[in-house]
């Protein structure tokens, strides 16, 4: 009984974290949008931003571990992880690696259609 009780909370709380992902990338999104068309001092709202949601991911991964999902849920958590780093590198390095850095948009989007496909996922596996 303990082990299916903790194996729920562990559920229901991946799912809120995978919302919360999905969630932060679209205000991401509209803060860059912000700066670009609105005032570039939003910049510092997107950069600063984006630490505090870039752990959530790995936080995915264990609970997923922990509620029992499927191994390729876990390694789609790592993905987001593994484009989050992407991301920083891109904006990090960006006067360095030219072209590439363009690359920091395309990323973003599919951050937020990876944590929208495993959202989907998530549901047909509870269904």
């Amino acid at each position: 009984m303990k082990d299916s009780s903790s194996r729920r909370i562990a559920r229901f709380c991946f799912i809120v974290l995978a919302w919360l992902f999905a969630a932060s990338i679209t205000v991401q999104v509209f803060f860059a949008g912000l700066a670009l068309f609105v005032d570039s001092t939003n910049w510092a709202a997107h950069i600063s931003f984006a630490r505090y949601f870039g752990f959530l991911p790995l936080m995915m991964a264990v609970l997923a571990w922990s509620g029992r999902l499927s191994l390729k849920t876990i390694l789609r958590c790592i993905g987001l992880f593994g484009m989050i780093i992407g991301m920083f590198l891109t904006a990090l390095f960006s006067s360095q690696i030219g072209g590439l850095s363009a690359l920091h948009p395309i990323i973003a989007l599919m951050l937020f259609w990876s944590s929208t496909e495993i959202i989907r996922s998530f549901r047909r596996t509870i269904h």
